[in-house]
């Protein structure tokens, strides 16, 4: 009975993950979200699902103590083990986003605003790992995926230009190394730690409208610099192939980033 527990799992790619592997009834799922009472579409969904193979656990990535609280509640449920850790939960939208360094209002702004993106992406990824690696180590497949961003790659960073999202970006760019660090650590008991690019995927809320023209102006900006772009996709496209991934990845990709194909990002 496969296992995996995958954080960030309220909305979008995460509660994308939860159905598609709720589909399995061999499959054993724990949600983990910021906040049970703020995830109204994950609690219906889990609700109504025939199977009943979803665990809902709170774990927020800047509360150590609730991270800590689920893995325990994790190993109780299975026995001690974890097969796959989906690590989706992240900090992306931030009313400053489209600032680049130099153009905050102050100096404290910047200093709260890197830190806040610092503490939930990087910190909190580190601390759901520190508190679920006991349990991978002692399952079959021993995964650790970290949903990753081609915004975190120096190479495209350089190609595109772009200088928004400076926050997100160095977040994720910094999670490409501590995958690395926890890989070389973990090779020789054959634990897999990748971190994949999810692609371009809807998720964002809003109006129809907003969320159309939020979509058509960013590919068209990408589109610019890489003409043969794929565009957006669904979260639903996204995670299949991502799970495609995830299933027949080998202990040789172990520290790779990646995309959702399986192909190397450019660092």
């Amino acid at each position: 009975m496969p296992s995996y527990a995958v954080t960030g799992s309220s909305r979008g790619l995460g509660l994308g993950f939860v159905q598609a592997l709720a589909a399995d009834p061999s499959n054993t799922v724990f949600a983990l979200v910021r906040s049970i009472s703020s995830a109204p579409k994950l609690q219906e969904f889990v609700a109504g699902h025939a199977h009943k193979n979803v665990h809902i656990l709170q774990a927020d990535n800047v509360d150590v103590a609730s991270i800590k609280t689920a893995a325990k509640e994790v190993g109780r449920i299975t026995g001690g083990t974890l097969d796959v850790l989906i690590a989706n939960g992240a900090l992306m939208h931030h009313e400053r986003n489209k600032l680049m360094l130099d153009e905050f209002p102050d100096e404290s702004v910047l200093d709260d605003d890197m830190l806040t993106f610092y503490k939930t992406n990087v910190l909190g990824t580190i601390h759901m790992i520190n508190a679920f690696i006991p349990l991978l180590r002692a399952g079959s497949t021993k995964k650790c995926i970290i949903i990753g961003s081609a915004i975190g790659s120096h190479k495209l960073a350089r190609r595109t230009e772009f200088t928004d999202n400076p926050g997100y970006a160095m977040s994720k760019a910094a999670l490409n190394i501590a995958a690395v660090r926890y890989a070389s650590k973990y090779r020789s008991e054959g634990v897999i730690f990748l971190t994949i690019t999810p692609g371009f995927v809807r998720t964002l809320q809003g109006t129809p409208e907003e969320v159309e023209k939020f979509f058509s102006e960013a590919e068209a900006k990408i589109r610019e610099k890489f003409p043969s772009y794929e565009g957006s996709i669904t979260v639903e496209q996204s995670v299949r192939d991502q799970l495609a991934l995830i299933s027949s990845v080998t202990i040789d990709r172990s520290g790779d980033f990646v995309n959702r194909d399986g192909k190397n990002v450019e660092g």
